[in-house]
């Protein structure tokens, strides 16, 4: 039977953490282990956690200072021992299928790709649906270039061999901090696969997606109200600005070999200067394509120096 570790990061997250840790350790057809990092909560969460280490063998609690969630899953998963087979990222708020993580391997098995990504089941707060995310036709892209503009992976439901935490983990592919700030880990960890051809996605769903308001990252679009906030905090932060230049530049710097076969990728990390406005404003469509930016906006953002 393979070995998973799976890895969750919590933060503030006593209400709905019971019943996901509940729905990770019952998994079937796979032993599996529990990895937790808490990214300095402040509520019932370490309380829950330190009950559960201590009652369970396979649950493993690291209680960390607060880095934000995509630096926070990446030190958790620099941090896990390298023997396991497989391994799978949680969040702390969802509820997985019995199967999830079996149907993952199976797939990874037949396919021989380094990431598995599925679609998800939508639920409200209470756990009832309010329906699937993507349909069975939605096209879903899984190329660089379309990670870089627009990613439609979840981390929630991605599941990776160990040939593959092997390239993660090793240090000369490892993103830097700010980039995480900006781009958290389930864009870069998908980025990596599309880099060696190695995405597969499953339009299945063995996850139970809780939508709430305080998801970090969730299905819905956001308000008009979190919207204007979030261009308020873009306007008064710098790091949050440009995230796909920033992610363009470290992919170029962490995995120049597999950069080179995308040309457009380097345009992307040459951003900034008067070159690489004009060759991103010439392949503008392309990167619309997946942003569904207007043309007129997308330009903007080149000419100011925000894309």
């Amino acid at each position: 039977m393979f070995r998973v570790a799976v890895l969750m990061s919590t933060y503030n997250g006593e209400k709905y953490l019971r019943e996901q840790i509940d729905s990770v350790l019952n998994q079937e057809g796979v032993e599996t282990e529990l990895f937790v990092r808490d990214d300095g909560s402040s509520d019932g969460t370490p309380e829950q956690l330190s009950a559960y280490a201590a009652e369970n063998k396979k649950v493993h609690v690291f209680f960390e200072k607060n880095v934000g969630v995509g630096n926070s899953f990446m030190n958790l998963l620099y941090s896990v021992p390298s023997d396991f087979d497989y391994y799978a990222f949680a969040d702390q708020d969802d509820i997985w299928c019995r199967d999830k993580l079996q149907k993952a391997v199976e797939t990874l098995l037949q396919s021989g790709k380094l990431l598995y990504a599925s679609n998800q089941e939508c639920v409200d707060q209470d756990g009832c649906s309010i329906g699937i995310r993507y349909s069975d036709n939605a096209d879903i892209h899984l190329s660089p270039i379309s990670i870089l503009t627009e990613n439609m992976l979840a981390g929630c439901t991605m599941v990776f061999p160990r040939k593959f935490y092997e390239i993660l983990s090793d240090k000369e592919h490892r993103p830097g901090e700010e980039l995480l700030k900006n781009r958290i880990h389930d864009v870069w960890v998908a980025m990596a696969a599309a880099l060696y051809d190695g995405l597969i996605y499953d339009k299945r769903s063995f996850i139970k997606y809780r939508q709430h308001a305080n998801n970090v990252v969730g299905a819905k679009k956001p308000s008009l109200k979190k919207r204007i906030k979030a261009k308020l905090q873009k306007f008064s932060d710098k790091s949050l600005r440009c995230g796909r230049s920033k992610l363009a530049r470290e992919v170029v710097k962490k995995f120049p070999l597999q950069a080179k076969n995308f040309a457009l990728i380097g345009i992307c990390a040459d951003a900034k200067t008067c070159k690489g406005k004009r060759l991103l404003l010439k392949n503008g469509k392309i990167l619309r394509t997946f942003s569904k930016e207007s043309r007129w906006s997308f330009g903007c953002k080149v000419i100011f120096g925000l894309f």
